[in-house]
């Protein structure tokens, strides 16, 4: 009887994409409410980084062959792993503080000491911990994460496009429409800055961002869920809405949202809603990449690429 499961399937499918919808909504409507809500600022970014920017990754990635990988959709898995974006949430909010207290102060004071304990922490609980729980505790495989020799030859044929143009895309988005290249269109950085630390700081981001963020979201998170909902587009819309909850407690408890505009103390349902309107589409691009190509090294080039202009200046002042 295979009709009924197909239906079935849409049916979970179009309840996960239309419940979707509602949410998005219902949070819009209660950022409304707040002064300091930027509205204007967030239809941008839906229309540019939840409609424009996943297509062009959906065109990109028309012919890409993605590669093979198994992911069990066992409850236990799920529920240990919902059970570790809790405890990860908690510890956001104001853990990573906590261990720089306990840290000699020397280490603290230099920012470049500071760059490579910020990158020691982000690896260990976005990375490490997570990997080795599915690795020894369920026997996931490296190229279960979508870490295979075939991802990188995959990166010189089929997969090629979609690092071009989707990061090719994120550049001039950031160079020519972004506060982030402001310093860029400025003529702020002399040539050897950027032929020295461009590529660096390209390499660093494609380890501190792309590699943390996209294993944990995309190759742990956006993986089990697909494989728990049976569908990729939901697998995206459930990823993205965590990616962007997962900053709520920030919001709250450390003053975050002062700067995205919701004042020094937001209450937890404008946090919540913030989270969902602004933050959750930012994971959408690189949701529909891994969901067609399944390849880690792919996604971690595009979000360095993402990445890059805006971090520079603070690099280079760092570095350079």
């Amino acid at each position: 009887m295979p009709q009924p499961a197909n239906n079935s399937q849409r049916f979970a499918f179009n309840r996960v994409l239309i419940g979707s919808f509602i949410l998005y909504a219902s949070a819009f409507a209660i950022l409304l409410r707040n002064k300091g809500f930027d509205a204007t600022g967030a239809v941008v970014v839906l229309i540019v980084f939840g409609i424009v920017f996943p297509l062009i990754a959906w065109i990109a990635t028309r012919r890409a062959i993605p590669l093979s990988i198994s992911v069990t959709p066992d409850k236990s898995q799920l529920i240990v792993l919902i059970g570790y974006i809790i405890v990860l949430s908690v510890y956001l909010v104001g853990g990573p503080q906590w261990i720089d207290q306990h840290l000699p102060s020397s280490w603290i004071d230099s920012a470049r000491t500071r760059f490579f304990i910020t990158l020691a922490k982000k690896l260990i609980v976005f990375v490490a911990i997570p990997f080795a729980i599915f690795r020894f505790g369920f026997g996931y495989r490296l190229r279960d994460f979508g870490i295979q020799a075939e991802g990188l030859r995959a990166l010189r044929h089929s997969h090629l496009p979609v690092v071009v143009v989707v990061g090719g895309a994120f550049l001039a988005f950031q160079y020519f429409l972004s506060g982030g290249g402001a310093a860029f269109r400025h003529g702020q950085f002399s040539v050897n800055q950027l032929l020295i630390g461009l590529p660096i700081c390209f390499i660093w981001l494609f380890v501190e961002a792309g590699l943390v963020e996209e294993f944990f979201f995309r190759a742990l998170i956006q993986s089990h869920l697909a494989a728990a909902f049976k569908s990729e587009v939901s697998g995206t819309v459930l990823m993205s809405l965590i990616f962007g909850l997962a900053h709520a407690p920030g919001f709250i408890f450390r003053h975050a949202g002062e700067v995205e505009g919701l004042g020094s103390n937001p209450s937890a349902l404008d946090a919540v809603a913030y989270s969902i309107v602004v933050l959750a589409i930012s994971g959408v691009t690189f949701g529909v990449i891994w969901a067609r190509t399944k390849n880690l090294f792919a996604v971690m080039l595009i979000h360095a690429a993402g990445d890059l202009l805006p971090n520079f200046t603070g690099f280079a002042k760092t570095w350079l």
